[in-house]
């Protein structure tokens, strides 16, 4: 018999052991099944939270978006845009570094997305999120005097794609130093966009 536990706990155990089948297995390969049996729930106990596959990627998915949250609202409360901007890019860089094993379970889940269309929503409304984030960061700066006018969107937009993009540099190439990494983004993505007051 299966001991009861709160059901956050239960709940992030299942998300664990999920991982751990979609990493091992790949998302086609994973089973409910083995998801139950790495979560040491039974197959009925697992039906009762999640109804299939894409309901647990779904909700997993959720759950790993809960810190970049916190981050993102953190970051928005710094005295400054570009405090809020420098904050971010550190704590989002940091997160990734220590979280590699979630990088490797988003790219499966983009690769689920166009079968999806509840996980091709919640992925369009996050990125809308995220971008109206960034351009917020960027454009509190320029109506403060501390960035040059500029288009706070494509800064928005070209600050995250190179973002994301080197998340997965950083996972693939161990030679890349983060602390590099965040000093290259602050010189290329804030410095430049500075007024300099004379």
């Amino acid at each position: 018999m299966t001991k009861k536990m709160p059901k956050t706990q239960r709940m992030n155990q299942i998300i664990q052991a999920a991982l751990d089948e979609f990493l091992n297995k790949g998302y086609e390969g994973a089973s409910m099944e083995g998801i139950a049996r790495k979560a040491r729930i039974s197959k009925g106990g697992l039906y009762h939270h999640f109804k299939s596959k894409d309901e647990i990627l779904l909700f997993a998915n959720k759950k790993f978006d809960e810190p970049l949250n916190k981050i993102r609202m953190q970051a928005s409360e710094k005295n400054s845009a570009e405090n809020g901007l420098v904050y971010y890019l550190e704590q989002y860089l940091n997160y990734w570094k220590q979280h590699e094993r979630e990088i490797v379970f988003y790219s499966l889940s983009i690769t689920k997305i166009m079968d999806s269309p509840d996980l091709w929503q919640m992925y369009e409304t996050y990125f809308e999120k995220y971008i109206d984030f960034i351009q917020a960061l960027f454009q509190r700066g320029i109506d403060a005097g501390e960035f040059l006018d500029h288009s706070a969107r494509e800064s928005a937009i070209t600050l995250i794609a190179a973002l994301d993009g080197i998340v997965f540099y950083l996972l693939i190439d161990k030679k890349l130093k983060l602390e590099e990494i965040i000093l290259m983004f602050r010189k290329k993505f804030i410095s430049q966009l500075k007024v300099i007051h004379k």
